[in-house]
């Protein structure tokens, strides 16, 4: 019988990676498995899991869980969560390359599951640790109901939002500066919403508009309101550099929103089937995207529309669907 003990790198918040394992966590319970989210050892230890599944690298915690459950007897996985993707690893690099050296590639190795969310983060994964076989790629999931109520827009000008966490991987400044320095802008309001993980970053974002007039920073969205607040949006805009997969792009596209994402990430699947795009983020592009866009605004404002983005979403990224992944996997294991 599985017995599964989640733990991540990063603290319990409602953003990011922990936010991810709260949903499988959640979600395997259905399947009537016992499991537990904690970063905790002495829970490791009451709880006596036979399979342990890390979220992220670097911290030291997780070399201890990893060898306890090695010493236990525990089948390992390990999702990386983007964390080494090229741009994250040029972050703090020197600390990284030797935690690289020092444990995180033995614990790769020594796992008996590597889970990585898109086929980029496989990619950067197997140019750090070329040797291994054991991977899968399982995307993000997203929790939708089927006959949930769409919300039109009917204002004049295309509303635009930039919602993720507040880091220079983002790349917000670059779109900062595009929408701040060009007149055909001023028409058009930016809106900015996220969770500050990086206070210097913050702080070049925050003085780059302090005297801006059509850009705003409203501070971070919680889950309650999440819904309520994207709805309002027509187009979201997403210039990020680095991400492993991209859950604030499904969150959009649940909204009803039109996703534009930078054509460094993997996702095609927005041009593929008309439910968004990807462009290099430039003043140029997007200026040009955005006359289009006024062209057509009232075909990504309507209800068909909408409703296309949710059936796309519910047909490849429901989490009932991506739960029976992590399932399977988790039984092959065991």
């Amino acid at each position: 019988m599985l017995k599964i003990f989640y733990t991540s790198s990063e603290n319990h918040m409602n953003f990011g990676v922990s936010k991810v394992v709260d949903s499988i966590n959640n979600e395997i319970k259905k399947k009537k498995i016992q499991s537990i989210f904690s970063n905790k050892i002495l829970k490791f230890l009451l709880f006596k899991p036979n399979m342990l599944h890390i979220n992220g690298c670097w911290k030291i915690r997780l070399i201890f869980l990893f060898l306890l459950a090695k010493i236990s007897g525990a089948k390992i996985i390990i999702s990386p969560h983007g964390m080494i993707d090229p741009f994250s690893l040029k972050q703090k690099s020197l600390k990284k390359k030797i935690a690289l050296l020092l444990y995180q590639k033995f614990i790769f190795e020594k796992s008996d599951l590597i889970i990585v969310n898109s086929n980029i983060e496989k990619k950067n994964f197997l140019k750090i640790t070329k040797n291994i076989q054991k991977i899968t790629i399982i995307p993000h999931g997203i929790k939708l109901k089927k006959n949930s109520k769409i919300i039109l827009n009917n204002k004049n000008n295309l509303k635009f939002v930039f919602f993720s966490r507040i880091h220079p991987s983002k790349n917000l400044t670059n779109l900062i500066e595009i929408w701040k320095n060009n007149n055909f802008f001023d028409d058009y309001i930016l809106d900015i919403y996220g969770e500050i993980v990086d206070e210097d970053y913050f702080d070049s974002v925050n003085n780059k508009i302090k005297n801006s007039k059509n850009i705003n920073y409203k501070g971070k969205i919680n889950q309650k309101n999440l819904n309520q607040k994207l709805s309002r949006y027509d187009i979201f805009l997403h210039p990020s550099m680095s991400e492993n997969f991209g859950l604030v792009i499904l969150e959009a596209m649940s909204n009803g929103l039109f996703s534009v994402v930078n054509k460094k990430l993997d996702w095609k699947i927005l041009d593929n089937n008309n439910l968004g795009c990807s462009l290099n983020f430039n003043y140029k592009n997007l200026k040009n995207l955005i006359v289009r866009l006024n062209k057509s605004k009232l075909k990504i404002r309507n209800k068909k529309f909408k409703k296309r983005l949710r059936n796309y979403l519910y047909k490849n990224y429901n989490w009932d669907l991506i739960i029976e992944e992590y399932y399977k996997n988790y039984k092959s294991l065991n």
